[in-house]
């Protein structure tokens, strides 16, 4: 860690503890961590090659209105080869926020571009088209090295000129990234579509009747899923001194918008749908004419100003859409309250039968990893531990797999007893069995969002 950073650190205030996401394991860490040669307990399986990252907020200086989607930008970095665990970093996004707050230098390289919002890459990295990309709710992303170095903000050599979502989908089999962009002016959403290689090839305007939080949406092979659900931006909850301007509106109503991938206009099928909120599905793809999108559902959320409580429960839920009959068919599939749904990223986009995701509750606010298996409907759990919390599930295939859970659940641990994290890697097919390695962080990786798995 710099100097400069060193010193704000060290001269930094007490976090408030009134705020529950400033607490535990949500809250931030202090210090930029490079340790080699990781301690494991069990044995790495040698087809693990590459580098899981992972996304998250960690706040230099949180007032206690801070949202847990706001806040500085932290990646962090754990290097796997040849059945070793061979390091483990984490550096804060170097953006101009970051360098107002601490004089550490922002990242001088990349776009020039100024847009109305500029988030901090703190929801989710990616790797495409030989790039690793930081990805904000709002902005543009910033482009990364494997070693968590930011070059800085990246617009696909100028083609890019507004938002781009934390949620791009990656075609399971062509390796085309689809992605949008929601504004607070218009034009509300801009899709895109980017070639396998990273070129930028198509950009449509979408119009909506209001500006809303719209985190992610739907891929199938052909089609599209946006989703223009109930929490809209609010003027109002910015002006009370709440960061994140966005509030649920019993006013708005919830729809599903079909389009086509060959489509290079905005022709949009809109469908309504029950009232809900979503911020993540585990997958969608083509039935025939039909569409299944398998997501995670709240029936409200952001009901107030500073709502801070993400523990109101979830449902798995199937939404067959009919655009034919311009309806959409709701099923449950399980009631546990979980997040973070995965699917093996070769079946994203197409027909799948697995899924994984987190609990939520427990002590720490997260605890137990879940699969789904929706062709038999039953649920297996993995346990994590005594005092222990959950990660996001990632899925790396297995070297010349076949079958679609043929491989490894990547989740980083938060243990509670030691109050330091761990990556935990447990063999897909035999889900509830103990991991095949823990993997000894030596620090904290406060709770974030997304990450991936770039494979050497």
């Amino acid at each position: 860690m710099t100097d400069s950073l060193n010193d704000f650190v060290t001269n930094r205030e007490i976090q408030p503890q009134d705020n529950p996401v400033l607490q535990g394991n949500f809250a931030p860490v202090g210090i930029e961590n490079s340790f080699e040669q990781l301690e494991v307990v069990g044995t790495i399986p040698e087809d693990l090659q590459g580098t899981l990252l992972r996304a998250g907020p960690n706040p230099v200086d949180p007032g206690p209105n801070h949202h847990w989607f706001l806040g500085d930008g932290m990646l962090h970095g754990i290097q796997l080869r040849n059945g070793k665990a061979m390091s483990y970093r984490n550096r804060w996004v170097r953006t101009k926020a970051l360098e107002e707050k601490t004089g550490l230098p922002a990242a001088k390289g990349g776009s020039q571009l100024e847009l109305f919002t500029q988030g901090s890459g703190n929801v989710n990295v990616v790797g495409h088209g030989d790039r690793v990309l930081a990805l904000p709710e709002q902005g543009l992303p910033y482009e990364m090295d494997i070693q968590l170095n930011t070059k800085g903000l990246y617009d696909y050599e100028g083609k890019l000129k507004s938002n781009m979502t934390a949620h791009p989908k990656i075609d399971g089999r062509t390796g085309q990234m689809l992605f949008f962009g929601y504004e607070l002016l218009e034009p509300l959403v801009r899709y895109h579509e980017a070639s396998a290689n990273g070129d930028l090839v198509k950009t449509i305007d979408i119009e909506l009747p209001k500006s809303i939080m719209m985190h992610d949406f739907g891929v199938t092979e052909t089609r599209v899923v946006f989703m223009d659900l109930p929490v809209v931006f609010n003027l109002e909850v910015l002006e009370q001194g709440f960061g994140f301007p966005f509030q649920w509106s019993d006013s708005h109503q919830s729809r599903l918008g079909i389009m086509n991938r060959s489509s290079d206009e905005d022709n949009v099928q809109w469908i309504d749908v029950d009232p809900c909120f979503v911020f993540h599905p585990l997958n969608s793809y083509d039935d025939g004419d039909k569409i299944v999108m398998d997501v995670v559902r709240y029936s409200k959320m952001m009901a107030a100003p500073g709502d801070h409580d993400y523990e109101k429960g979830t449902n798995l839920v199937r939404w067959v859409i009919h655009p034919n009959a311009g309806t959409v068919e709701t099923t449950t599939l399980s009631n546990i309250d979980i997040e973070f749904p995965r699917v093996n990223p070769r079946f994203e986009c197409y027909k799948h039968r697995f899924g994984y995701a987190l609990k939520q509750g427990g002590a720490h606010g997260f605890s137990d990893l879940v699969k789904f298996d929706l062709v038999l409907g039953t649920t297996q759990t993995h346990q994590v531990g005594n005092h222990c919390a959950g990660g996001e599930p990632v899925f790396v295939e297995s070297a010349n797999a076949e079958a679609e859970d043929a491989g490894y659940i990547l989740s980083v641990v938060y243990n509670g007893d030691t109050q330091l994290s761990e990556l935990h890697i447990i063999d897909a097919q035999n889900f509830q069995s103990e991991p095949l390695a823990i993997v000894k962080l030596n620090a904290r990786v406060p709770f974030g969002f997304h990450g991936n798995f770039i494979s050497e």
